[in-house]
């Protein structure tokens, strides 16, 4: 079915469409060796698409990757001001994927990085509840009515931040710090920060230790790897209605328009794809092999 080249280009996972119609603009792009223009569509199936003189792969391989993110580290594929970038992380092997949401650059912990931008978009919705934890050290030792304040929830700027869960772990009064832990299940920038600012005890350190099923232990700070089968399964009941019918890997132009925030599918035959297993004794998830390990 023909599509507009940059989507074509970008379903590959070479770049993103803004990128690809700037490829498309400097003539890297070829229909059929003829030089591609802006706004131009093709079929992928028919027609024979080339970037720099290279045949465009329209199958590529569906990744998913679980990372431990050290602070200092931003979460974004380009940022010319950063010190550091998530990518940096991540073995080349695996192509151009993306993250699943943020963690911004002074927080630590688990974030999904993938190029199914099906999956992704719907772990990120706030319709589908997805829990991410997070352990926050915070400055003070509140009180009990700081964390009813929490729960029943802090006005800010951009809205009302209403965690689903507020506790205690434990205080350290001799270095007049606390911590806690924290379920969020939406995304609003710096919330967590944002909330301990309003009730006058900032945060020191933030930690991000699951994201929905899975977890950050066994994972060692700046390494990387791939989700099992069974954890992208896992990721896939959360979002699908009818999980027995879930799609682990679809098709690129299964999707359309996932970036306005819908996606209509026209072909729901699930494909196979490489995803290796993960190494045995550096699972995210919780297993007989890995129990988990405290926190400290």
């Amino acid at each position: 079915m023909a599509a507009r080249l940059q989507k074509i280009i970008a379903q590959a996972g070479l770049c993103s469409r803004r990128e690809a119609e700037e490829w498309i603009a400097a003539g890297r792009v070829k229909v059929n060796d003829k030089t591609a223009t802006v706004g131009e569509s093709a079929d992928p199936d028919a027609d024979r698409i080339t970037v720099d003189g290279r045949p465009l792969q329209t199958r590529a391989e569906r990744w998913y990757l679980a990372v431990n993110k050290p602070a200092g580290y931003t979460t974004s594929l380009k940022d010319r001001h950063a010190e550091h970038l998530i990518t940096e992380l991540i073995p080349k092997r695996f192509g151009r994927v993306f993250p699943v949401g943020r963690l911004d650059r002074d927080t630590s912990g688990l974030i999904l990085l993938t190029n199914d931008g099906y999956l992704a978009h719907r772990l990120m919705h706030p319709s589908y509840h997805v829990a991410k934890i997070y352990e926050v050290w915070i400055k003070g030792v509140p009180g009990r009515n700081h964390v009813a304040r929490i729960e029943h929830g802090i006005e800010l700027d951009d809205g009302v931040a209403r965690p689903q869960s507020v506790q205690i772990i434990r205080s350290d009064k001799a270095h007049d710090r606390t911590l806690l832990r924290m379920t969020l299940t939406e995304g609003k920038k710096r919330e967590i920060r944002r909330i301990f600012e309003a009730i006058g005890h900032p945060v020191l350190e933030l930690r991000r230790v699951a994201f929905g099923p899975l977890s950050v232990e066994g994972l060692d700070e700046g390494r990387s790897r791939p989700l099992s089968h069974r954890e992208v399964k896992t990721l896939y009941s959360l979002v699908e209605k009818t999980p027995a019918r879930y799609v682990m890997h679809r098709r690129d132009d299964d999707i359309d328009e996932i970036s306005a925030g819908t996606a209509r599918h026209r072909d729901k035959r699930p494909v196979r794809a490489k995803i290796p297993a993960a190494r045995p004794g550096n699972s995210v998830g919780n297993s007989s092999r890995n129990p988990g390990r405290t926190h400290r």
